[in-house]
């Protein structure tokens, strides 16, 4: 029979022990730790290769020696069976194990030299194949390790029942420990790989929609300058890389047109020629930086500016925003826009007279609002009359302490 050193059994353990198969983890791990014992095998399915495999765990010169056995194919019919006839525990001799050779004398040298031993078999399910997955502990008849006085003293039947039992339980417990684990992991993964996943489509997504950004950008580009040559005998062009830079820009239609504007002059002014009426826009001739600087610049200060007047005069612009909300939602059941339907609409309802008294004192703060933010409750400033009324009012009264 040829045998062949598991070299690398080591090395898998330089990380998490639970990330192995758990039967190599328990042979590593009680070859070092139990007593009294020269050799471990353990004979499972293992699902990687679809297949019965056997593996050796043996002490020689202190050192631990790891290898995988292989099983001869006339054997393993045999084997299979006898590994589905296994209750939890048993001892064996050596003649009695199914993959041993009466014949064979060592392993390395000595892994068959065990006549001295007596075998203590584990059996744990394997839901799998629905067979048993077995440990074998070759102990020494010699017990002196086990605190017994004389060498003479040999195992007896209550020592190898308590023995069986400790070890058994031991084991299993352990066995279910790195199993748990292993599925724990199993999930953490499956949800880190779903996030990656998630994260992928997303960017995916996102360059996606820049493309078409860029791509929308560029046509409107073009439409400009068709826009500013109307009748004109200029051919303008853009260049690919004018093209890049223009995809990135996230102004307003008004900043494109005038940067675009006086990239043509520059087309015109360097690209002189009588002769000349096509022109060539290259990046270099386009300055958006002032326009990115004025978009940032102008967020930031709407930000500053909500802030403080929401410091100032938030009940103010709460009351706005709540009454928009109100009359959106009027229009969306198609009721008319009346103090009454839109106080009902509220997110706390007030009456028709609540909404003029609130009107009514809070005018002057009203009208700057309006003024700070144009864009800003559309609905009820075009549409809901006591609002109009109410910035009426408040727009004829400087008018007449003028007066």
């Amino acid at each position: 029979m040829l045998y062949f050193c598991f070299q690398n059994f080591a090395a898998m353990f330089e990380l998490f022990s639970f990330l192995n198969n758990p039967f190599l983890v328990l042979l590593r791990e009680s070859i070092q730790a139990l007593p009294g014992i020269d050799r471990i095998d353990v004979l499972f399915f293992e699902k990687e290769r679809n297949k019965t495999v056997l593996y050796s765990a043996q002490q020689e010169n202190q050192e631990n020696t790891f290898v995988e056995l292989p099983i001869e194919s006339q054997k393993m019919d045999g084997i299979n069976s006898f590994r589905r006839k296994q209750k939890e525990f048993i001892w064996l001799n050596c003649n009695d194990l199914p993959y041993s050779n009466n014949n064979t004398t060592s392993l390395i040298p000595t892994i068959f030299s065990e006549t001295e031993s007596h075998i203590l078999v584990l059996s744990f399910p394997n839901e799998t194949d629905f067979s048993k997955d077995l440990f074998f502990f070759y102990f020494k008849k010699n017990a002196t390790e086990f605190g017994m006085n004389k060498s003479e003293n040999l195992l007896s039947t209550s020592n190898k029942v308590i023995i069986a039992k400790l070890l058994y339980s031991n084991l299993r417990t352990r066995l279910h420990s790195i199993q748990n684990d292993q599925s724990s992991l199993g999930l953490l993964n499956a949800h880190f790989q779903a996030v990656a996943e998630s994260k992928i489509q997303f960017e995916t997504e996102n360059r996606q929609l820049a493309q078409r950004n860029k791509q929308n950008i560029i046509q409107l580009t073009e439409f400009l300058l068709n826009d500013l040559t109307n009748g004109n005998r200029e051919v303008y062009i853009l260049a690919e890389d004018a093209k890049e830079l223009i995809g990135l820009f996230t102004g307003s239609i008004f900043d494109l047109k005038n940067v675009l504007n006086k990239a043509m002059i520059v087309a015109r002014t360097l690209q002189f020629d009588k002769n000349r009426n096509e022109y060539m826009l290259k990046a270099d001739y386009f300055s958006f930086a002032n326009t990115f600087k004025k978009n940032e610049e102008s967020v930031q200060s709407i930000k500053f500016l909500e802030e403080n007047v929401r410091h100032s005069q938030s009940k103010t612009f709460d009351f706005l925003n709540e009454m928009e909300e109100a009359a959106q939602k009027a229009l969306h059941l198609g009721w008319k826009l009346t103090s009454t339907n839109i106080g009902h609409l509220m997110e706390k309802p007030i009456t028709a007279a609540a909404i003029s008294d609130k009107l009514k004192h809070h005018a002057q703060k009203i009208n700057k609002l309006m003024e700070q933010y144009p864009a800003k409750w559309s609905v009820t400033r075009n549409r809901f009359r006591p609002l109009q009324n109410c910035i009426t009012k408040a727009e004829k009264k400087p008018l007449e302490k003028a007066g």
